[in-house]
């Protein structure tokens, strides 16, 4: 499992909004880059690519911007409910 090259075509630049795993961004551990890939694992040393981030305050802030986000939808789902009505 080594690098190939193919992971720079997939290279995901820093967010200027946010950190990189609220925007979809996930790192491989060999490559050492972070790729917008949908996929599980890398394309270029088929290594797994980590989804959450180690650390601790990290991830909080991770879980919480996610909360915000299913509240938001959610008053924008009972917006367009009594808009309907």
């Amino acid at each position: 499992m080594t690098c190939k090259g193919i992971c720079i075509r997939h290279k995901a630049p820093r967010p200027v909004i946010g950190d990189r795993y609220s925007t979809g961004q996930k790192p491989c551990q060999v490559c050492e880059i972070f790729l917008k890939w949908d996929g599980l694992w890398c394309p270029c040393c088929s290594y797994m690519l980590r989804r959450k981030p180690r650390n601790i305050h990290s991830r909080e802030k991770l879980r919480t911007r996610k909360k915000i986000a299913e509240y938001q939808l959610s008053l924008q789902q009972k917006k367009t409910k009594e808009a309907d009505v």
